[in-house]
């Protein structure tokens, strides 16, 4: 996918398992604008354990006639690979432009039991990954971009594109937070509510100052809110059509168990979520 306003072919690898959050993966794809030449690779993948492995291929036959009958002029494949379905659907779309799986985000004690962990897949991924809830419906609102410190350029590049391929605007957000002493009084310079007001508003001046390089005339909005990251994107989440974050990589325990803000849009938002990752990690999380 290259930088600007032009829309390119892309090579979209699509996960499906017996759950029916696949669906909402695949139907993402289905609206989603999807140049002619492009391939769309549909894999599902059965670990060994007593699977029902027909049940999983009717479903693979169901996601490749939606895809199909979606985008006539698009290549579409179907495959059916064994193991540990995060680690093979990593694998397999390491090549490809961009991994698409659906979430059971209201079930999410049996989506841990089966082994199927949301959160985990877009860690590892080394191309963007975008998690589709299982409640998704499709809406025709921003693309919404969160914007850190450190996540690097590949989240503005993929939200550009995404905002250029379905034309949309694009929205981004730096959230900012003043720390705890700063409201209870031992407030040190370093700890200046205006001081981190004025950075986080250097860093959003940044990445509109890249957007306008990377996507000349792009119809975007600039927004500086007060509070956590998760809770400001979240405010705007249920008008976006997809939000998008950047990953400075890290391990998954730190993802699941100390919290992140993609980890907790993932849970709680029914719009779909976009990791793109900052650098290449490997699969062992380092």
């Amino acid at each position: 996918m290259r930088d600007g306003n032009a829309v390119t072919t892309e090579h979209i690898v699509v996960g499906v398992d017996e759950h029916d959050a696949s669906d909402r993966a695949v139907d993402w794809v289905a609206v989603r604008r999807v140049i002619p030449g492009s391939r769309i690779e549909i894999v599902t993948v059965a670990n060994g354990w007593g699977g029902d492995v027909p049940a999983l291929d009717r479903r693979l036959h169901r996601a490749a006639e939606r895809l199909t009958g979606a985008h006539p002029r698009v290549g579409v494949t179907t495959a059916t690979l064994f193991g540990a379905p995060d680690r093979v659907l990593v694998e397999t779309a390491a090549t490809a432009d961009l991994l698409v799986i659906g979430s059971r985000r209201q079930h999410r004690v049996r989506t841990a039991l089966d082994g199927w962990m949301p959160e985990r897949v877009p860690t590892l991924s080394t191309v963007p990954t975008v998690v589709v809830p299982e409640d998704w419906r499709p809406s025709h609102g921003d693309v919404l971009l969160g914007v850190d410190d450190a996540s690097g350029d590949a989240a503005l590049r993929f939200a550009g594109a995404q905002a250029v391929r379905d034309h949309r605007r694009l929205t981004l957000v730096r959230a900012w937070k003043a720390p705890v002493s700063a409201r209870v009084g031992g407030l040190s310079v370093l700890e200046d509510p205006k001081l981190i007001q004025e950075h986080a508003r250097s860093i959003l001046i940044d990445a509109e100052r890249l957007l306008h390089i990377r996507f000349p005339g792009l119809q975007h909005r600039p927004l500086l809110e007060e509070g956590d990251p998760s809770e400001v994107l979240g405010r705007h989440a249920p008008d976006a059509s997809v939000i998008v974050l950047g990953r400075q990589h890290r391990s998954v325990l730190g993802g699941l168990f100390f919290g992140s803000t993609a980890h907790e849009l993932i849970a709680a938002s029914r719009t779909p979520v976009c990791i793109a990752p900052l650098r290449t990690p490997t699969l062992d999380g380092r």
